[in-house]
């Protein structure tokens, strides 16, 4: 694996779990729902920041010129 890999996976995971905490600070602030991770649920944080995750790894993939994707 080429460290433009590991910069694309790290970075995705990190854009993927930031995501749900964006989500959180976003619910909380304008609809005052008192959401945590606890209250949310750990799986419905996977699922969520899951999809988010891949969406930017496919943007990553074609800025960092990975090509992990076929063209």
């Amino acid at each position: 694996m080429t460290a433009r890999h590991i910069i694309l996976v790290v970075l995705s995971i990190v854009v993927g779990v930031a995501s749900v905490f964006v989500l959180f600070w976003a619910l909380n602030t304008f609809y005052q729902a008192n959401v945590n991770i606890e209250r949310y649920g750990y799986g419905f944080a996977l699922l969520t920041g899951l999809p988010i995750a891949l969406a930017a790894a496919v943007w990553l993939d074609y800025f960092l010129g990975t090509n992990i994707l076929p063209d």
